[in-house]
């Protein structure tokens, strides 16, 4: 299989200047076959516009309304031609030869059905490209914060590193750069489009599981990903351009969906305990900040609060949510 069989989708909204920064990247694709398709959903920025005019190689595809994220990675995936489809976010940076290694290990498995790159930082530090299905003790731990208070522990990282390629169980990757068979998307697909913001990717890749497919992570592809470069500036974000009221609804959504109601609200137990925990924690630790640190302290803080509220909302009335607008908890 070579890389003239593989085809880029790439959604965007309002993002034109990261969106011609990974267009960039794929140019010398693109002239030695790679399909590239571009989502533009509803952008008011002309990126549209400009990627025609600087990459006229590109298909794009606009939506004159937004329909959000999942829908438009959805619409570029079932339109585009290649045995191998790389949903690609916007903000994000393909390195050196990662498309032919992506390639190159759907050629060598025949049952692999999704595969991610190695995902990294801008300063080229690891970040997280993928993990286990979310257990009810995970749920707790994601919502109280306590993993990532550890990541500011000398060492801990030593022993507890960023997911490498092998070590750990994998069973889904991260839809900020996820490669899929053709044959797989056909047969699984396509993106559940309830959720808003995130899962979709979690929920994909345990269907594709279910039906016999193998998920990957390809440690010798890379990819640089900024992270959050449209949910970050939504209203109850969280300084890191995380959303976690999106975040824990959509996670209770795929709980709902996967393992039934009665799950789901012990799931939305757990992550109310820790997220009450975690406010506990950041108003001890307020004081002790210097005023500008506190300021935006108190900023995540707000948005943890909004958080609990969703939860609140979502377990006096539990509903399936319309689609949104960004790709993986991540």
């Amino acid at each position: 299989m070579d890389t003239a069989r593989l085809s880029v989708v790439v959604p965007t909204h309002d993002t034109r200047a990261l969106t011609l920064r990974c267009l960039g990247t794929l140019e010398k694709a693109v002239a030695a076959g790679v399909e590239v398709v571009l989502v533009d959903d509803g952008s008011q920025d002309d990126t549209a516009g400009a990627v025609r005019d600087r990459f006229p190689a590109v298909r794009v595809l606009r939506h004159e309304v937004v329909r959000g994220f999942t829908a438009s990675a959805n619409d570029g995936l079932r339109d585009a031609h290649g045995e191998v489809l790389l949903l690609l976010n916007s903000d994000t940076e393909v390195v050196d030869d990662a498309l032919p290694r992506l390639v190159e290990a759907f050629a060598s498995d025949p049952r692999l059905g999704v595969a991610s790159p190695r995902l990294i930082n801008p300063d080229r530090s690891p970040q997280w490209s993928g993990g286990a299905t979310p257990t009810l003790a995970w749920l707790f731990l994601l919502a109280s914060g306590l993993p990532a208070a550890l990541d500011s522990v000398p060492g801990y990282r030593l022993l507890r590193p960023v997911r490498s390629e092998t070590g750990g169980r994998l069973d889904w990757v991260t839809g900020a750069a996820m490669a899929i068979r053709r044959r797989t998307w056909d047969e699984v697909g396509p993106l559940d489009t309830r959720f808003r913001f995130y899962a979709q990717d979690l929920d994909f890749c345990l269907r594709a599981q279910d039906a016999g497919w193998r998920v990957r992570l390809v440690g010798e592809a890379q990819v640089v990903h900024v992270g959050g470069a449209t949910i970050g500036r939504r209203s109850g974000a969280a300084r890191r351009s995380s959303h976690p009221g999106l975040l824990w609804t959509d996670l209770l959504l795929w709980a709902e969906k996967r393992h039934g109601r009665r799950w789901a609200h012990a799931a939305a137990r757990r992550l109310a305990s820790g997220g009450r925990l975690r406010l506990v924690a950041r108003a001890v630790v307020r004081p002790l900040l210097p005023p500008r640190p506190r300021v935006e302290w108190s900023h995540d803080t707000e948005a943890f609060r909004l958080a609990l509220d969703e939860l609140r909302r979502w377990r006096a009335a539990p509903q399936s949510p319309p689609g949104g607008y960004e790709a993986g908890p991540g």
